[in-house]
């Protein structure tokens, strides 16, 4: 468990600018995976006899731009986690917050189109495991 334990209020406090950090970092990585098909479509093109790829230059500037959107997408992944809550599918805006639930550790499950934070599951379970937050006392973060 990290440092940081969340009640469900103080992760839905997070959740505006958790849902833009998530947007952004969805966007970053649909641009990764684009360099990245584009740097894939230049290498099948070929090779010279030298060993070099045929469209070198092509290929390095593709590499360049994949790599920084790869560094930003890094920053954002960090400033997620500074916040004390890990992103687990960016594609699904699934983010956990550590929490306790009844003196057990659990994450609180939120995924990005939720209004806030409804569901929880065990440290060894994912999302599949989710359950409802409970109402009462005993059943809330």
């Amino acid at each position: 468990m990290t440092a940081r334990q969340f009640t469900v209020g103080e992760a839905n406090q997070l959740l505006p600018p958790l849902r833009e950090l998530l947007r952004n970092l969805r966007s970053l990585q649909g641009q990764a995976r684009a360099k990245y098909e584009e740097m894939r479509d230049i290498r099948e093109v070929g090779y010279r006899k030298d060993g070099n790829l045929i469209m070198l230059s092509d290929y390095q500037l593709a590499k360049q731009e994949f790599d920084h959107v790869v560094s930003e997408a890094n920053h954002v992944l960090a400033e997620i986690n500074q916040l004390g809550c890990r992103v687990t599918d960016v594609e699904m805006g699934l983010v956990d917050f550590p929490s306790e639930i009844n003196g057990e550790p659990v994450y609180l499950c939120w995924r990005m189109d939720e209004p806030a934070v409804l569901y929880y599951h065990g440290l060894d379970e994912g999302f599949s495991g989710r359950k409802p937050i409970g109402n009462s006392p005993e059943g809330s973060a």
